[in-house]
């Protein structure tokens, strides 16, 4: 039976037994899968933070295709992102970004920006702690990465560049931007745009560096979430918790 390997961080952790424990990647190479970590609950020789929500791994299994998951044969910790882990804020912050993730991601599909989005997020928190502003800067780049939220930023009606207008509006509903020149729009989400624009371009520091105002990440992070409500069709269970912590809701 061929051994196979992987990395990737834990999105999902479920008991199975009095022992086992499955878990769900977002891997660096491979497809979305599950793995079966075997009596990994009362061992005394393998760490149990292995199979924790947000933890990075390095996964060696045997290659069953026959079955839905794949049964692990070593697996070790490359990060558990302790600094971020430490308080209870941090911690939230990781529930809520690896549910979002697992939503986000298809099981059977491989998707290594995912990966590279979520282990660049926690990396950085990790190194100078949660910022609200990760936040919209992660949902924009995931969402625009599996196809769900446009990037390209033209009125529907009149096909020309809002960012160039006065106003312009985006429209949750029917995932559409709405310049000024063509409908009286009910706010005006221009400098969200603009800041949208430039999070698909620009690493999170210098977007950082362009924007420094609060107030736009906070109301780019309120267009995205009820964008994600009307993806979904429910909240995530992270949601009310983390968000209450942060002082959003």
């Amino acid at each position: 039976m061929a051994i196979r390997k992987e990395k990737g961080i834990v999105i999902q952790s479920r008991d199975i037994g009095d022992s086992d424990r499955l878990i769900s990647l977002a891997g660096e190479s491979q497809v979305r899968m599950n793995f079966l970590s075997k009596g990994i609950r009362k061992s005394k020789r393998r760490a149990i933070i292995t199979t924790e929500i947000g933890s990075l791994v390095e996964v060696d299994y045997y290659d069953q295709a026959e079955k839905d998951w794949k049964s692990i044969k070593e697996v070790h910790l490359v990060n558990r992102y302790d600094e971020l882990k430490s308080d209870y804020l941090g911690t939230l912050f990781v529930l809520y970004v690896t549910e979002l993730t697992s939503f986000l991601y298809p099981e059977g599909e491989s998707h290594p920006f995912l990966f590279q989005l979520l282990s660049g997020s926690l990396d950085t928190s990790n190194e100078k702690g949660f910022q609200k502003q990760i936040l919209p800067f992660f949902k924009l780049r995931a969402l625009s990465h599996m196809g769900h939220f446009p990037t390209e930023f033209y009125c529907h009606t009149c096909g020309e560049e809002v960012l160039s207008k006065q106003a312009a509006y985006f429209s949750v509903a029917d995932r559409e931007f709405l310049c000024s020149d063509c409908h009286p729009i009910p706010k005006d989400h221009l400098p969200v745009l603009k800041l949208f624009h430039t999070m698909l371009s620009k690493k999170f520091s210098n977007v950082l560096g362009i924007f420094p105002r609060e107030s736009d990440y906070r109301d780019g992070d309120l267009i995205l979430n009820q964008f994600l409500r009307s993806l979904f069709g429910k909240e995530l269970k992270s949601y009310f918790e983390f968000y209450k912590t942060i002082g959003y809701l």
